[in-house]
């Protein structure tokens, strides 16, 4: 499958940038993970983001999420996955106890799998991101010109693009969790991040 011209790929980068920064669940959660945590976990978590949105344009360039579409216990099953995990991140938070100090990290390897897992669980329960390929990508590539060129380019587009918007927001989160000095202002944040947690996980819940 091959693009029709490069404006078509210009189309693709545009709206997929419009789409990343919008608000959402995944952004929720990176934001809070920086702010209760540091930029190490949300970088991971980031990573499986990404790999969560690969996955989706995979299948939509090949189709199979049209069979997703057709036996929804499967995209349930990863939504609610999602969904208890950020309900989970939000408690934690939220019970956490307001300490300035850096937090060690005992299991680097485990947290960094956990983490990828837990951004690739949220983007594959997140209708949003199946809904922009599907509705997207026919408009751009036709069926009887499918190439791995084009399918690597797509690619290439959505690790770029969504590595730059997520770089943005843990860069301004830890600029934020830099400004947090006192016990009652980390508390504060700390029960901020975990309600748009929750708001994250109610949203994708309630789709």
């Amino acid at each position: 499958m091959s693009v029709s011209s490069e404006w078509d790929l210009l189309v693709f980068a545009t709206a997929l940038s419009i789409a990343a920064f919008s608000p959402g669940p995944s952004l929720a959660a990176i934001v809070a993970m920086v702010l209760s945590n540091g930029a190490r976990r949300a970088i991971w978590f980031s990573v499986g983001v990404i790999c969560g949105d690969l996955t989706w344009l995979i299948l939509s360039l090949s189709g199979l999420a049209l069979i997703t579409q057709q036996f929804p216990m499967i995209f349930v099953a990863i939504k609610w996955a999602g969904v208890f995990y950020l309900a989970y991140m939000a408690i934690k938070i939220w019970r956490s106890p307001p300490v300035a100090t850096k937090t060690s990290i005992p299991s680097e390897d485990k947290n960094r799998t956990s983490n990828i897992i837990s951004g690739f669980s949220v983007t594959m329960g997140n209708p949003k991101a199946m809904l922009f390929y599907l509705a997207l990508l026919p408009t751009l590539v036709k069926a009887e010109q499918l190439s791995i060129t084009t399918a690597l380019s797509l690619g290439l587009i959505v690790i770029a693009v969504l590595t730059a918007v997520f770089a943005f927001y843990i860069v301004a989160a830890s600029k934020a969790r830099q400004l947090m000095a006192s016990s009652q202002s980390i508390q504060t944040f700390n029960r901020a991040t975990a309600t748009a947690l929750l708001s994250a996980a109610a949203w994708i819940a309630a789709k």
